[in-house]
């Protein structure tokens, strides 16, 4: 997944792309990595989080790559919130910039701050945003230090007295754990995970027996020409706080209209890797022989065209999702002993 980091300031690129290093399927790119030079759009919003938007949105659409936008404001109480979203506009250097700042706030007591930070995700495919927004508090000091150290911007002169540094003396691990960015780094990291990256889906499967033969359902999914009108095992993926078990008695019993037991759990989880259009997902079928204890057999026509029992050798005769036959005569042997057993 490329991820176009739309910023020219080399310090900002490093800090964002240092935060997605551990998200091995996340390629960061810069704007001088593109073939072609995107000028860079007007900042005409009065807010960070409408200049976050409008970059990121800009970019996105010009590239076609999604894209990673971040705006930040620097916000003096004594000065009425200047510069405000301004901050990246008062000069043409980061050293420039404090200094003017400096010489606006001049020897005023009163030298509380906060950075403001809002960064946005957007994919021009999907033509969606995510947004998160956070901020840091600390003061402004009275005179520039002699050199810079690891930050970028006002760094040197912002002042966190909970931890007794300027952001500047913080290394990026320090400030990443309390700056605006940082924290906006650390939800936007979560929200790309859980959006983009590998799904893990654990689906119990119901082997439900009577009489030596086995139930059958043919899906019914006309939105998706690959699985519909094949044959199944019913189950579904389990959800959040549900154990397997309890997963394929309310499966069962919503698609087929049986009350099912859990006789035993098979040996053999199959595995399936599926991919979808913006992120791929893996299958862990896990397989259950149930037997039936009430319920009037009515299945479900929203998930389900037929029903049908099936003799055990007769399954793979039917036409399957693709690896199951494979998989179903893995388990037949097995599966076998226990209908015996149970019969005894």
């Amino acid at each position: 997944m490329k991820l176009l980091i739309a910023t020219t300031n080399k310090g900002k690129f490093k800090e964002i792309s240092e935060a997605f290093e551990t998200l091995p399927y996340v390629e960061c790119v810069s704007l001088d990595e593109l073939d072609k030079k995107v000028d860079a759009p007007e900042e005409t919003e009065k807010t960070v989080e409408g200049n976050a938007l409008l970059k990121a949105t800009y970019y996105g659409e010009k590239t076609g790559i999604r894209t990673l936008a971040d705006d930040t404001g620097l916000f003096i109480e004594s000065l009425d919130g200047w510069p405000g979203v301004y901050a990246g506009r008062v000069a043409d250097s980061d050293d420039e910039r404090c200094q003017k700042l400096l010489e606006k706030i001049g020897s005023s007591e009163k030298r509380d701050a906060h950075f403001q930070g809002c960064l946005v995700l957007y994919s021009p495919s999907e033509h969606t945003s995510f947004v998160v927004s956070s901020d840091v508090h600390g003061e402004i000091l009275k005179q520039m230090p002699k050199q810079r150290l690891h930050g970028h911007g006002y760094d040197p002169i912002f002042f966190v007295s909970e931890y007794g540094k300027t952001l500047d003396q913080m290394t990026t691990t320090e400030k990443n754990g309390i700056s605006h960015r940082g924290k906006n780094l650390s939800k936007m990291k979560y929200h790309i995970q859980n959006t983009y990256a590998g799904k893990h889906i654990v689906v119990p499967l119901g082997l439900v027996i009577k009489d030596g033969k086995i139930l059958m359902n043919k899906r019914n999914d006309p939105h998706n020409s690959e699985f519909h009108g094949v044959w199944e095992f019913p189950g579904g993926a389990v959800e959040l706080g549900e154990s397997m078990e309890a997963n394929v008695v309310r499966e069962i019993s919503e698609e087929c209209g049986y009350d099912v037991k859990v006789i035993t759990q098979l040996q053999g989880v199959q595995t399936k890797h599926r991919k979808a259009e913006n992120f791929e997902y893996q299958v862990y079928l896990v397989p259950y022989v149930c037997k039936i204890v009430g319920g009037d057999g009515v299945f479900s026509d929203s998930e389900v065209l037929e029903s049908r029992w099936v003799a055990i050798d007769d399954v793979t005769s039917l036409k399957l999702f693709p690896d199951d036959a494979g998989y179903f005569e893995h388990l037949k042997k097995e599966l076998k002993e226990v209908i015996e057993s149970w019969s005894m």
